[in-house]
């Protein structure tokens, strides 16, 4: 019998085939017999994974996401950040040979997923409707102690994390960069798309990339990437992080957050937060709108690319369509206002 491609299956038959895959994976980690759940399928694929005495969290990278040197990169940043502060965020956990980095290999695709391994972070979610301004304002906290060691953090040599600069954002060689999944956007998309980016030029030129302004970010610190243990903020998912302008790291949740009525009050918190440990001119302020607006822009190109998810690829049109007005109006106000949803 013909194994189908990995492409031609639906949503369901694909996450089965990624859930066969992280049981097998499991021996290398010395977790053979473990309890396999699914938790998540949009970008990668992550799974809960259960023995009688311990919990862990398996990442299954997407095809294309990921170079072994970044995932490894990303783990080692991890490892120290649990070695030498007290921030919540995930350990990641070495294979039975010593190493942080594994693949698993998943029927109907040609190669094989680099995977890795963490120990399980407990804690309450906090979706955008329901986030009070004290937790709003500890995640404010979070990101600028994470900031103030990310800046003296010195990477040791094979250290690479991708670069989210304009190129890193908006150009071919970024991580965004949807390939042929650019088909998805018109001649309209992406005059609004440059439009966008020359303002980002701008305030990126304007802040130089100093070691104050520019360094190690999370990059993707959203809702389902924080949990909380009362008021302590947890961190999950550094699959984006990068080195990228330290204000960048507040337009996740801020973009997350927009469409809620208390927005003002929930940007308000953040930059007290946030400003309470790292301190910065007010004018700054509105450089965080553009990069909201530029997460944005990121985001329509991160649909684009993942298309061969079919949850993506049946929504990607709309989704992006509702996207572009909103960054066009952003244009005209130098505000964005998100209705559109997200994955």
């Amino acid at each position: 019998m013909t194994t189908r491609s990995f492409d031609t299956l639906t949503y369901d038959q694909q996450l089965e085939r990624l859930t066969e895959a992280a049981q097998h994976v499991l021996a290398d980690y010395g977790l053979a017999g473990a309890h396999v759940t699914p938790l998540m399928y949009i970008n990668n694929a992550v799974f809960a994974v259960q023995m009688a005495d311990a919990r862990y969290a398996l990442r299954l990278l997407r095809r294309g996401g990921q170079r072994e040197s970044w995932l490894r990169s990303e783990l080692l940043w991890l490892d120290v950040l649990c070695r030498e502060t007290r921030l919540c965020v995930p350990r990641p956990v070495y294979t039975r040979h010593g190493a942080f980095v594994t693949r698993a290999q998943v029927e109907g695709l040609d190669t094989p997923l680099l995977c890795a391994l963490f120990d399980w972070v407990e804690g309450e979610a906090a979706p955008s409707a329901t986030i009070t301004l004290a937790q709003v304002e500890s995640a404010g906290v979070f990101l600028a102690t994470l900031h103030n060691h990310a800046q003296g953090f010195q990477p040791p040599p094979g250290f690479e994390r991708p670069r989210l600069d304009w190129e890193g954002l908006f150009g071919e060689e970024s991580p965004y960069n949807p390939g042929a999944g650019a088909q998805l956007f018109t001649a309209d998309h992406l005059a609004v798309f440059e439009a966008v980016a020359e303002q980002v030029r701008v305030v990126m030129q304007t802040l130089g990339q100093d070691a104050e302004h520019f360094g190690l970010i999370h990059a993707d610190f959203i809702a389902k990437n924080m949990l909380f243990q009362g008021e302590t903020v947890c961190a999950l998912d550094f699959d984006s992080c990068a080195y990228g302008y330290y204000l960048y790291d507040l337009a996740p949740p801020l973009l997350q957050w927009s469409s809620e009525p208390h927005y003002a009050a929930l940007k308000d918190a953040l930059w007290a937060g946030y400003t309470a440990v790292r301190p910065l001119p007010a004018q700054h302020r509105a450089a965080v709108e553009t990069f909201v607006a530029a997460r944005h822009v990121a985001s329509c190109r991160w649909i684009a690319g993942n298309l061969e998810n079919p949850k993506i690829r049946a929504r990607a049109s709309e989704i992006v369509h509702s996207r572009v007005g909103e960054l066009r109006l952003f244009l005209q106000s130098g505000r964005l206002e998100r209705q559109s949803d997200i994955f």
